[in-house]
């Protein structure tokens, strides 16, 4: 069972003002307003790309969401984290700091140049399954659905 801090929800005010983890030594002073919008930090410097993580900032990696967003970020991952307390230490604990949809990695790189996101896959050289055709699923834990291999 998961638990889930009780509100008032005040370990999510980081995400909406400009404090830590967002901010590092950014005082309450400097927060400014409350608001539900997407921040960047420009005096946080970009991440190189071999030292990201898709975790972000829970992942000790200020560079990535939710202080902007780069397409490698796991924004499902760490937005579903945060929801149930893993910014409050008494909370980020199994499950709370396992929680995810499943999708760590896209099935093609990124661009490092623009356009950025992926080249698409190929139409022609991929297998299709029909409706009510069953997925294949990985034989090792957990068990998830998965792309099936192409012959």
């Amino acid at each position: 069972m998961v638990a889930i801090p009780t509100p008032p929800r005040l370990d999510l005010l980081p995400l909406v003002s400009y404090t830590a983890p967002i901010c590092p030594g950014c005082t309450a002073a400097q927060a400014g307003p409350v608001a539900d919008l997407l921040r960047l930090n420009t005096g946080i410097p970009a991440t190189d790309k071999a030292m990201r993580k898709r975790l972000g900032v829970l992942a000790g990696d200020f560079g990535g969401f939710p202080n902007g967003r780069r397409l490698s970020d796991d924004a499902t991952d760490i937005a579903a984290r945060v929801v149930v307390g893993v910014l409050n230490p008494a909370f980020n604990v199994f499950p709370n700091n396992r929680i995810g949809d499943g999708v760590n990695s896209n099935d093609v790189p990124y661009q490092e140049t623009f356009p950025y996101v992926a080249f698409a896959n190929s139409g022609r050289n991929s297998r299709h399954q029909n409706p009510g055709t069953s997925g294949c699923v990985s034989t090792t834990p957990p068990f998830l659905p998965m792309l099936c291999p192409t012959n």
